[in-house]
């Protein structure tokens, strides 16, 4: 054992002596998955099985690729970040979104930008895979020289990093000192559960919300007797799934990607006991999905989808969040992330909101000087009412 361990150290050393090499790849069969496993934080819910389906989904939308780093025949990291045209109406809304609509009709590629984001599609925060015997900032900012010289090539003069949280407070002060520009990113929430049972969640929401969450939920009961299932395998209810999802695609005013039927029917299959389907049906017909991403004490409501002939009915944006409340409770899950958007419901239903910033950098000296007042323009509490008057909600806390 003396020995094996003197071995360990001794290669160690010899290996953070060696240069990082690095290297460029858009295929996610070349890096092992217990690679993968190793370098990426244990509590990483959109991991390996996540990018596999992300991979065999043919998004249109996104070109995928990895920058990985190694030490002589060690990976010690690994980079996930993706290519694609950005529109800036996904983080603008009402009357200003729909004069640039207008626009675009004549002007096809009006406020759109070819970007290199680095990070994972549609994950809920920044993920990257750093072994814990490096320095995890400074391997970054050299990956970062890599993906300059990649922006290059593919002629792609702006950079952003999204999704950082205070985990990363070191990693976005570093951005800064290298001339990135920082800015909100539409906030994403979670809840914590304390609760053990349904009845006591709803008792401590505030007055009015608990008296509004109960008619609701007493008025959908007697109109119909909703039931909800929690299943892992939807080869046989696809179509169903599939419209119900577009359905809120189309409804929806915040879009970053539209998911094809495969990502749908390969998530479960790429991550088995994490990602589930919680499906509602009333007299038998589906009118709801919710898919979840359950890992340890969290669960993440990544996707939804609804029949919107009857939503408001049947009240199903309650119905469906209050059954997923009881679900955690009875499952031991302590934390319900319902994602971004909705703020004003998902605030008076318990939630905390969660920051979220991007970094971003252009190559274009023009476009990096006017950086700052564009992002001063767009920020989401200009658009969005719940966002812009956070002190009317009492008890709200921010994490940050």
């Amino acid at each position: 054992m003396v020995i094996r361990a003197k071995f360990d150290i001794l290669n160690f050393m010899q290996n953070t002596n060696q240069e990082l090499i690095f290297n460029i790849t858009n295929a996610l069969r070349e890096i092992p998955e217990k690679e993968w496993k190793r370098l990426f934080p244990k509590a990483t819910i959109e991991d390996y099985g996540y990018h596999k389906t992300l991979e065999e989904s043919r998004l249109k939308e996104f070109s995928i690729s990895y920058l990985t780093a190694k030490r002589g025949n060690i990976l010690v990291a690994i980079i996930p970040f993706f290519t694609m045209d950005f529109s800036l109406t996904t983080l603008i809304r009402g009357p200003l979104q729909r004069i640039i609509l207008s626009i675009r009709k004549l002007f096809k590629r009006f406020l759109m930008m070819r970007l290199i984001f680095i990070g994972s599609p549609t994950a809920e925060e920044l993920y990257i895979g750093i072994s814990k015997e490096e320095n995890k900032t400074g391997i970054f900012l050299k990956a970062l020289d890599k993906i300059y010289e990649f922006s290059r090539i593919k002629k792609i003069k702006t950079i952003l990093i999204y999704n950082l949280t205070n985990k990363h407070a070191e990693l976005s002060k570093h951005l800064r000192n290298s001339g990135f520009t920082a800015m909100e990113d539409l906030p994403t929430t979670r809840l914590e559960i304390k609760e053990k049972n349904f009845e006591d969640y709803i008792s401590k929401l505030g007055s009015s919300t608990r008296k509004d969450v109960r008619r609701k939920l007493r008025k959908s009961a007697e109109l119909t007797k909703l039931e909800t299932e929690v299943i892992d395998n939807i080869d046989n209810i696809i179509d169903d799934i599939y419209q119900l999802y577009m359905n809120n695609f189309n409804d929806s005013d915040i879009r970053f990607e539209m998911l094809t039927r495969d990502f749908f029917l390969n998530i479960c299959r790429n991550m088995p006991g994490v990602a589930k389907y919680f499906i509602t049906r009333s007299e038998g017909k589906i009118i709801a999905f919710n898919l979840c991403f359950i890992k340890e004490d969290t669960c993440i409501d990544k996707f939804i989808g609804f029949d919107y002939s009857i939503a408001l009915k049947y009240h199903l944006y309650y119905t469906t969040f209050a059954h997923n409340i009881d679900w955690c409770i009875k499952n031991g899950i302590h934390f319900y992330q319902p994602g971004q958007g909705d703020y004003d419901a998902k605030i008076r239903l318990g939630a905390s909101l969660i920051p979220l910033s991007i970094y971003i950098k252009s190559f274009n000296p023009m476009l990096n000087l006017l950086m700052k007042p564009i992002i001063k323009t767009i920020a989401p509490k200009k658009f969005d009412p719940a966002l812009k008057n956070l002190g009317k909600y009492k008890n709200l806390k921010i994490e940050s």
